[in-house]
């Protein structure tokens, strides 16, 4: 019952946002009670989305990866391919981000990143040291975030300017080296540079 409401729930994402008004709705709709998945927020939408996109990422990329000769190549279409899971909903995604960015629920946003940036350099064939490991996984991260942001925002056709901007974050990734230091309270600095980036956009207030 769950995630047939909740599936349905993201329909409703364009007309009434992340919020629990979605979930009611869908709820209703399926002829149940509309408390029926009962939330003060969006956040069981938000975190029902995420495990979907990454679901049918991983589905989609499985037919596809053979074609990519190198890791960093197939991190950048694993992200392409994350990232138009979004895409439906972009013009909504900052009511998810200012969401995620909230104290209460930082530590559900790093949970769906980390498994996200994990399973994408898994699934690129990665082989890192235990150093290399978490600072691969933090500059992914990084680059990620940055290119969703982005795209929140990107008024081109069939969203190209976001394509170049993820492009240039994946290629800095090949020119830094992977040092402990980059791992290091990567937690704390990611929630406090997306609160950051959402205030500067208005999307939450200081």
């Amino acid at each position: 019952v769950r995630i047939s409401i909740l599936d349905h729930a993201l329909t409703k994402v364009n007309q009434l946002g992340w919020t629990p008004a979605a979930i009611e709705q869908a709820a209703t709709d399926l002829g149940y009670s509309p408390m029926a998945l009962a939330s003060r927020d969006g956040m069981p939408l938000i975190d029902h989305f995420m495990d979907r996109a990454l679901d049918e990422t991983c589905i989609e990329a499985d037919d596809q990866l053979h074609e990519f000769d190198t890791p960093i190549d197939r991190i950048r279409f694993l992200c392409r391919v994350r990232l138009r899971q979004t895409r439906p909903y972009i013009r909504r995604w900052p009511e998810a981000a200012a969401l995620l960015a909230q104290p209460g629920n930082v530590r559900v946003a790093m949970g769906q990143l980390s498994t996200l940036v994990s399973r994408m350099w898994y699934l690129a064939g990665d082989q890192s040291t235990q150093i290399d490991w978490h600072a691969k996984r933090s500059m992914l991260a990084a680059a990620y975030v940055a290119s969703e942001l982005y795209m929140c925002e990107d008024t081109s056709a069939d969203f190209s300017a976001t394509w170049q901007f993820l492009d240039r974050r994946i290629e800095n990734m090949q020119g830094i080296e992977h040092t402990a230091n980059m791992a290091q309270n990567f937690g704390n600095q990611f929630s406090r540079n997306l609160f950051n980036i959402l205030a500067s956009r208005g999307y939450i207030s200081q």
